[in-house]
């Protein structure tokens, strides 16, 4: 009888977590769906599945051509793994998590947007003794890789636009994890950098001047990088879609986007990770 009972507890906290589970994977803070997706009149060959947009951003790259690890110096290249919105075009896309003005999020920032953008290593000179790709960012700091300039909106219904701000997307290059040691990684880390954790917004390129890429790694400071967004301005307390509309003259790439949860939502954001190790198990 006792091990009756025992066995149904135990399938019972199956149960529980199995479905807390599934709730904190399908209520994740990337971006869900898709609504909408023109590419535009100069969008990047190759590079338009809207779908690559969606979940997280990428932390290993170039995987059966030239792997490696995600750094700012070694961004994400996959045509599985960008979607690129040229001129005139726009990416609309969906949250399951709302994006939410709020107090309580680091800088102010509600919004992470993660591209392809990258640091030029100055160590591949011949004006450099070394001439290794050690990883450095050089006296005068140069990213490639951002294109035009992105006007951000959000809106809360998927039908009413409200601009929130209008920014390339450069600082900061993402970061996949926080110990890798070399700037093009061959394998991955152990040590999953945050892409809920915003980077400080008053930071500009003469802050990252003549770093090496462990310098790199520690004024991130744990953080996956991207490129911060404030909808204080929007008016609107929360939004369910947002919009990437290109205005400009280049194209740009998008890797993934982020709602910032409330630090009460952490525990949760652990918790699927602990989910998706139960899966990779089963």
């Amino acid at each position: 009888m006792h091990m009756k009972k025992n066995i149904a507890a135990l399938t019972s906290s199956a149960v529980a977590v199995t479905t807390l589970c599934t709730s904190v994977v399908l209520a994740g803070p990337f971006a869900s769906s898709v609504l909408d997706y023109d590419q535009g009149t100069n969008a990047a060959a190759g590079y338009t599945d809207a779908s690559t947009a969606l979940g997280a951003a990428e932390r290993f790259t170039g995987e059966g051509v030239f792997p490696g690890g995600v750094t700012p110096f070694n961004p994400a290249f996959g045509t599985d793994e960008l979607v690129s919105i040229g001129s005139g075009g726009h990416l609309d896309l969906g949250f399951d998590t709302a994006i939410t003005n709020s107090a309580s999020h680091a800088y102010g920032i509600d919004l992470i947007v993660f591209s392809n953008a990258g640091f030029v290593d100055s160590s591949w000179s011949d004006a450099d003794s070394t001439n290794d790709g050690s990883g450095l960012t050089g006296a005068n700091p140069f990213i490639f890789g951002a294109g035009g300039a992105a006007t951000v909106q959000v809106s809360s219904d998927g039908l009413n636009w409200i601009t929130a701000a209008v920014t390339t997307l450069d600082l900061f290059p993402t970061l996949g994890y926080s110990d890798f040691g070399v700037p093009t990684p061959g394998s991955l880390g152990s040590i999953e950098s945050d892409f809920t954790q915003a980077m400080d917004p008053s930071l500009g390129l003469s802050d990252f001047a003549n770093l090496n890429f462990d310098q790199l790694v520690g004024l991130y400071n744990g953080s996956g990088g991207g490129v911060g967004i404030d909808i204080s301005s929007t008016g609107l307390e929360s939004a369910s879609f947002v919009r990437f509309l290109n205005e400009s003259d280049s194209a740009f790439e998008i890797d993934a986007v982020v709602a910032v949860p409330a630090p009460g939502a952490l525990a949760l954001l652990s918790l699927g990770g602990i989910c998706a190790t139960r899966r990779r198990r089963a």
